[in-house]
């Protein structure tokens, strides 16, 4: 048995989307209340599909997502065995101020029908080779859990925990702005700050791709959700801060705060943004 791994492109979509699908047991309709009676793949549109675990779910999708993967040098590797496509991870060069230069593994998944057979390790091993290529020593990724079966995956290939993440929650006031706090849109064209902030808030994802989110609405498709979002810079005396703000798609009382400080910050400024934060979220 020998496993290929190659670079993906644009004509492995529908292969991909397979792989993906292959691990959903269960399909269900859904709409801005939330998820709704079971349902085929074939009964769904595109973007309730999407809500099964991203846009590899759907050609569609998959092929407006794409050109996130183009923009922001995303290497696609492909596992196939005899010939069909049975795995794939995303990687993505990247750096942060407390990490340095890193790849990222973004997304690895194997099919269904084909685990147990090395193929998720085999891809691991080209993602690492390709970061020894690059002269990258550290890889990162951010397992679904650190103790189940994706983390004794990463385990098994010779990875250790290095940082926790925490959810946090804050309740939004009714207090009046101060109005010496300026408030800009951040354009398209903006370039991520990764040399001089920190993603301190909203870590699902590495701060280059939360960026690209932010300034680049994710998937036409989920606007069927009228889901509000606002990215914004506020400048206070220990520098600029960025903020993006999204509603909750089925909970509009509910917001996520993404939120990139200077790499030294100071709590009265912290106060201001949050301040900035919860008001915005209000209005």
């Amino acid at each position: 048995m020998v496993i290929r791994v190659r670079l993906g492109a644009k004509d492995d979509i529908d292969a991909l989307v397979e792989v993906e699908c292959s691990c959903v047991e269960t399909w269900h309709h859904y709409s801005p209340e939330g998820r709704g009676d079971q349902a085929s793949y074939d009964e769904l549109n595109p973007w309730e599909r999407v809500m099964h675990g991203g846009p590899w779910m759907d050609a569609t999708a998959l092929t407006e997502y794409w050109k996130r993967i183009e923009r922001l040098g995303i290497k696609p590797l492909i596992a196939e065995l005899n010939g069909k496509v049975v795995g794939h991870l995303d990687a993505i060069f990247s750096e942060e101020p407390q990490l340095g230069k890193f790849l990222y593994i973004d997304v690895l998944k194997v099919h269904k029908a084909y685990r147990r057979l090395g193929i998720a390790e085999t891809i691991i091993k080209q993602a690492e080779r390709l970061a020894k290529r690059e002269k990258t020593k550290l890889m990162l990724v951010q397992p679904e859990e650190y103790e189940g079966p994706s983390g004794l995956t990463y385990r098994s290939c010779g990875f250790e925990k290095a940082f926790e993440t925490f959810d946090l929650k804050a309740t939004v006031n009714h207090s009046e702005l101060s109005s010496n706090t300026p408030l800009v849109s951040i354009p398209q064209t903006e370039e991520v700050p990764l040399r001089t902030h920190v993603l301190l808030c909203g870590w699902y994802n590495i701060s280059v791709k939360m960026w690209d989110n932010s300034v680049n609405p994710y998937l036409e498709l989920l606007h069927a959700f009228s889901c509000s979002q606002l990215t914004l810079s506020t400048l206070t005396n220990k520098g600029n801060y960025f903020l993006h703000l999204k509603q909750d798609y089925f909970n509009h009382g509910r917001g996520i705060l993404c939120l990139w400080t200077p790499i030294r910050i100071g709590v009265k400024a912290l106060k201001q943004v949050f301040q900035v934060a919860r008001l915005s979220l209000r209005h």
